[in-house]
């Protein structure tokens, strides 16, 4: 299964009652023609049964979850959702370099609180991974490295995220607090991030402090420390569930749309399109995937560009 859309939102479903969304999902043979035994009928051939499902975001429905989101009105004295954003943008700004302090000027360091927001820049990590049965290819942005990368190929990389919250003040806070940790534990966990850093806030954006935290130690930390309101072990499981019915499922060509309504308990699977890709596949990526492993090498720089292009513009 191969994805480049928010998959965290599936994962946090048995947790996150108020979060709606919508998926394009397909499916693709893989591989090229085999030769079967011969048989008194004669030879016969046919493509290997081995087919990979595709997700995407549903990017209409994904700007217009936004729009809205940024047109609600503010509570009073509360800042608006754009200027929450900013905030985020700009802590980023003021805690990135774009190389090693070797590299770079002791001017341009100090000039950091100056420079204007820029929520271009950015790596993509592209991880295989599994859940349960299912062997996944995802997809998806990551804000920095602690270090460089390294030299080894299959070596891990030491990715951060870097997020904002709320000071903590009280009880409240702090719920408020752990359904964070949930999206941030989860969409590092997906994407091979070892490290989050958190930026603590007032109410007014300015930086108080920073916590350094381990993503494979956030479940149980909220277990120890919090109100136990998820369980990481659950989301796992859950998607694990949900990804196995889902290929058992979806066993006809044409699109599908995986849809969960705000506030809803059900996760819906509709059939859009009785044939085709839609637009999850490019024709490109189709006919090289059909060629199977002749012309792999001098195309795998290509698919790689393409995979990264389709996931940037993803992004925006």
């Amino acid at each position: 299964m191969e994805t480049q859309t928010d998959f965290g939102k599936i994962m946090a479903t048995p947790f996150d009652n108020m979060s709606g969304f919508e998926m394009n999902a397909t499916r693709f043979q893989v591989g090229k023609p085999i030769e079967r035994m011969k048989t008194r009928a004669g030879p016969d051939s046919a493509y290997d049964t081995n087919f990979h499902s595709f997700i995407e975001e549903n990017h209409l429905h994904k700007l217009e979850s936004r729009q809205a989101q940024h047109s609600q009105p503010s509570y009073k004295g509360a800042p608006s959702q754009d200027l929450m954003s900013f905030w985020g943008y700009k802590f980023e700004t003021l805690s990135l370099i774009p190389d090693q302090w070797d590299s770079i000027s002791r001017e341009l360091i100090e000039s950091r609180e100056d420079m204007g927001v820029n929520n271009y820049a950015q790596y993509c990590s592209v991880v295989k991974t599994e859940i349960g049965k299912a062997k996944l290819v995802i997809g998806g942005e990551v804000d920095a490295l602690w270090d460089c990368k390294p030299q080894i190929k299959d070596a891990p990389i030491n990715w951060i995220e870097l997020k904002t919250s709320a000071e903590i003040k009280n009880e409240r806070d702090m719920l408020k607090y752990e359904r964070k940790l949930l999206k941030f534990w989860i969409q590092s966990f997906l994407l091979g991030v070892p490290k989050i850093i958190v930026g603590f806030r007032t109410k007014t954006g300015i930086l108080q402090r920073l916590e350094e935290l381990e993503t494979k130690n956030i479940p149980s930390m909220v277990k120890r420390r919090g109100k136990g309101t998820w369980d990481g072990n659950i989301c796992i499981n859950f998607t694990a569930s949900f990804l196995d019915w889902l290929k058992q499922t979806i066993t006809t060509d044409g699109v599908w749309r995986i849809r969960r309504k705000e506030r809803s308990p059900v996760i819906e699977l509709v059939k859009n399109e009785d044939s085709g890709y839609g637009d999850i596949l490019s024709r490109d990526f189709i006919e090289w995937r059909s060629r199977g492993t002749d012309g792999e090498t001098q195309n795998l720089e290509a698919a790689k560009t393409r995979l990264f292009e389709s996931i940037n513009d993803a992004a925006y």
